[in-house]
């Protein structure tokens, strides 16, 4: 089993204990890992003890206490007999795409289990991190784990990927890594990926072989190019690259790591702002599903059409400041006109430039009164 040393939490933790030793372990888990918070359970007959000020004591029933923190906390480790924790989850469960991730231990801290959305909610890697603290036994029941193979789903949580029919997707080829089926990977520049079980993919020539290759079973591209073959100066979108991704054999992995910089007219209409966006981005050979977030100056930040965008793209909408901007807006060709309506040179090139810290792809395009930049985030 791998144990994992050092690992940065994104989310907050509850730990719930109900006897003094399992308050005693988790007070020393609040040591060593961040973003805590310890709740004791008691009866409410039970004599009360002074706490420390960092444990909040609970007198009600565990399963009430249960429903009301299952979904504020995104992990959730219990210190105590897994049957217990079985019966009090129970109510709460929805799915592995929301539901917390819940870890069991037993309060001496000798096995540490990951019970519940192991790979998605991040079970198994907090199991594996606490276990690594406290030198206690990691329990890993997911098949690819125990098989030494990688998931799709951790792939795509790891990339922060969009998959058409993820449940779906992700149930097929996890399956088929278990079940030692070949499955082609194919993972574009700039990705790093977990590839163990896969057969790795990696030249453009052997991608196209794959198509027609009847031993891989299934084949997993990583990118967020509409066509990952050829170079955007041959670039054609009715190839048989992307006509595959309609047959079922593909499942492209859409890493959304693409940020949009926009500069309009005010009252623009909303239709022709998607339309505009994607045809740029057809242009650029990038998919409209990887785009992460889109921005723009704070002055439009009411600006309904890019509000209406980031809603149909589901995607936040940042804006910068005057001041923001203009620290970056001479690295970029300057606009009087610009600078005299809006106070900034320029628009849509430092706002992209701002949300992806510096990695442009592409400048500015214009597109009837509409102008594009784009920049890519590292993930």
């Amino acid at each position: 089993m791998i144990r994992i040393s050092n690992m940065n939490i994104e989310g907050n933790i509850a730990i719930i204990c109900i006897t003094e030793n399992g308050k005693k372990l988790a007070l020393k888990i609040n040591s060593l890992v961040n973003n805590c918070v310890i709740y004791q359970v008691k009866n409410k007959k039970s004599n009360l003890v002074v706490e420390e000020t960092c444990v909040h004591t609970v007198q009600k029933k565990l399963s009430d206490f249960v429903g009301e923190i299952f979904s504020k906390f995104d992990y959730i480790v219990f210190i105590m007999a897994t049957g217990i924790v079985v019966r009090s989850i129970a109510p709460y469960i929805i799915s592995k795409f929301s539901d917390p991730a819940i870890l069991v231990m037993d309060e001496k801290g000798k096995n540490v289990i990951s019970l519940l959305s192991g790979h998605i909610g991040g079970a198994n890697s907090l199991t594996q991190y606490i276990s690594s603290l406290i030198d206690a036994n990691p329990v890993i029941t997911t098949a690819t784990d125990i098989n030494q193979k990688a998931s799709l789903d951790m792939i795509a949580k790891k990339l922060n990927a969009h998959i058409d029919n993820f449940r779906e997707s992700v149930k097929e080829v996890n399956s088929m890594l278990v079940n030692n089926k070949c499955v082609g990977l194919y993972v574009d520049e700039g990705y790093q990926v977990d590839t163990r079980g896969f057969k790795l993919i990696e030249s453009k020539d052997e991608l196209r072989d794959s198509f027609s290759n009847a031993y891989i079973e299934k084949l997993v591209v990583v990118s967020n190019k509409i066509n990952c073959i050829e170079d955007i100066e041959n670039l054609n979108l009715d190839n048989k690259f992307e006509h595959c991704y309609s047959t079922q054999k593909i499942i492209k992995v859409i890493p959304r790591d693409i940020v949009i910089g926009i500069g309009c007219r005010r009252n623009t209409d909303s239709e022709l702002m998607y339309n505009s966006l994607e045809e740029f981005l057809n242009k650029q050979n990038i998919d409209i599903r990887a785009i992460n977030t889109v921005g723009s100056i704070e002055l439009k930040k009411d600006e309904k059409a890019i509000i209406e965008l980031s809603k149909i793209l589901k995607v936040p909408f940042k804006t910068f400041s005057v001041d923001e901007i203009s620290k970056v807006d001479n690295l970029f060709d300057k606009s009087d006109f610009v600078k005299k309506n809006v106070g900034v040179y320029s628009v849509a090139e430092p706002v992209a430039y701002l949300l992806s810290k510096g990695n442009l792809l592409v400048e500015k395009h214009k597109y009837k009164g509409i102008t594009f930049s784009v920049g890519r985030i590292k993930i």
